[in-house]
């Protein structure tokens, strides 16, 4: 994993910190899908976010207090603050993303992703949604895709777990074990 993606993680976990001790977890959510929006739809925010800014660590600070006001609660607009301080604003979206997986996990929602070889039937989505719901609970956010490139068959993941039962999976596991030296012992017992 690369520093952002470490940075992210830790930044997430300690936002979350904060909204949980102050029991703010619905209105930090809420801010996180708001601005989550606002990067998506703001190439001059993105711009903005990715620029080094000038001038100290406090001017930093009291230019995300400018640019955000009191569009979000303390706990974000504090958080940003602390992230320009660190001219770090880019990592935004990581952050983002890693938030929504902490807010998911202690939620026992499951993010499922399933991709088919071909169009799939409602049928074939609600049988792998009763796998996910027996191991993991009820409530889920589920993304269907499809890939040729599997061939025949589906692969999904849920939370960090994943399930390949295509056809290219079966196929490069084949060859996976084809390549390694065969053990006469084992073969024998």
């Amino acid at each position: 994993m690369n520093d952002d993606g470490v940075y992210a993680r830790a930044y997430a976990r300690a936002l979350y910190g904060a909204a949980t001790a102050r029991h703010e977890e619905a209105s930090v959510t809420l801010d996180i899908l708001a601005l989550e929006l606002q990067w998506n739809g703001s190439p001059e925010l993105r711009s903005f976010c990715r620029s080094h800014l000038r001038g100290s660590p406090s001017d930093h600070a009291q230019t995300v207090a400018d640019l955000w006001g009191e569009t979000f609660t303390p706990t974000i607009i504090s958080f940003l603050a602390m992230l320009a301080q660190h001219d770090q604003l880019s990592l935004i979206p990581h952050v983002l993303q890693q938030y929504q997986k902490l807010d998911d996990r202690a939620k026992k929602r499951s993010d499922v992703r399933m991709s088919f070889a071909c169009e799939p039937e409602e049928e074939q989505i609600n049988r792998i949604r009763q796998l996910v719901t027996d191991a993991c609970g009820p409530i889920m956010k589920v993304s269907v895709r499809i890939d040729p490139a599997l061939i025949a068959g589906v692969r999904f993941t849920f939370n960090d777990q994943r399930v390949d039962a295509s056809l290219a999976g079966r196929i490069t596991r084949l060859r996976y074990g084809l390549s390694k030296p065969m053990q006469p012992e084992k073969a024998a017992s």
